[in-house]
């Protein structure tokens, strides 16, 4: 059997293209290779730029990975848009368009498809297993992991929502990856105000999801409590103002029994009631939410509603 016993850390930036003021554009990719042989796991995050959380969970995995006592490799992208990164926003600015729904891109269109072009190439064709880090932006708070092809390593990540999607997103690193046949998972944590603990679960459910691929020493926690969601309704508002919530970031996760109202918008110049959000089914839980005073524009979103009438019973 194979040894492995050169362990590594190299950093390179990718060349993608030049920007119109002559810099170049870039994809930061670190490299972690352990003393032992194993699979290569890609983690990436920032795919939106307003999903700050994800990079600082990047930053801190990379501080604890020991490569004496890694089997295999890791691979870094703590931000894979760093046009949309730099202005704090889920598009990307030049073109507007949503990264996570144009891959594997191409050589050849518009920036976003052409960064997804060598996002696929540099980073998804490398990897033998992926996770892809998320959040509910600059003002809204999100928590779950999906289901996609592997259920064991979703469930490794020990969040206590797991949602199965009956229509996944078309365009996104999980479906190229997929498409390969490489093990992946979508999580979907903290934003908003990124708070210490968001951050933390973040890590340790990469450090168990390691353990779990036997990447480095230790026996996975398992987690018993687990729901898996088969539908979560996405709420978003017909009229834009000032939105003010009935319930505030503790409430992540938290079911809510009955018709009940999650949040009013107001028109901040005449204090008009011009939307009251409520919850959709008999039994809720939210998923993801805004916990806090801001303003909102029609469509944003507001709400993320899971169904627990119609989740899967616990294994």
């Amino acid at each position: 059997m194979e040894v492995q016993t050169k362990t590594e850390r190299k950093y390179e930036e990718v060349f993608v293209t030049h920007l119109s003021n002559g810099e170049k554009l870039t994809l930061p990719i670190h490299t972690i290779t352990g003393a032992q042989p194993g699979p290569i796991l890609g983690i990436s995050a920032a795919i939106h730029g307003d999903e700050i959380i994800g990079t600082e969970i990047i930053r801190r995995v990379y501080d604890q990975i020991d490569e004496s006592n890694l089997s295999g490799t890791v691979l870094l992208l703590p931000i894979a848009n760093p046009l949309a990164f730099e202005s704090v926003s889920r598009n990307t600015p030049m073109d507007m368009n949503n990264l996570n729904r144009l891959f594997p891109g191409t050589e050849k269109g518009w920036i976003s498809e052409v960064l997804a072009n060598s996002i696929t190439k540099n980073f998804l064709d490398k990897v033998e297993y992926y996770i892809d880090l998320h959040a509910g932006g600059a003002v809204p708070i999100v928590d779950y992991v999906y289901i996609q092809n592997d259920e064991s390593l979703s469930r490794a990540f020990n969040f206590p929502l797991l949602y199965r999607p009956s229509n996944p997103y078309e365009g996104t690193t999980a479906t190229y990856t997929m498409s390969k046949g490489i093990p992946s998972i979508t999580v979907e944590v903290g934003g908003g105000p990124n708070f210490e603990k968001d951050i933390e679960r973040g890590v340790q459910g990469i450090i168990n999801s390691m353990k779990h691929l036997k990447m480095i020493p230790g026996t996975p926690v398992k987690k018993e409590d687990q729901t898996v969601l088969t539908e979560i309704k996405l709420i978003r508002p017909e009229h834009g103002g000032l939105l003010v919530p009935a319930y505030d970031f503790d409430y992540v996760g938290k079911e809510i029994v009955g018709k009940q109202v999650l949040a009013k918008i107001y028109n901040p110049k005449t204090f008009e009631l011009v939307e009251t959000i409520e919850t959709p089914f008999e039994r809720n839980v939210i998923v993801q939410m805004r916990g806090l005073l801001a303003t909102i524009n029609p469509g944003d979103y507001s709400f993320m509603i899971g169904n627990l009438d119609t989740a899967e019973p616990n294994k």
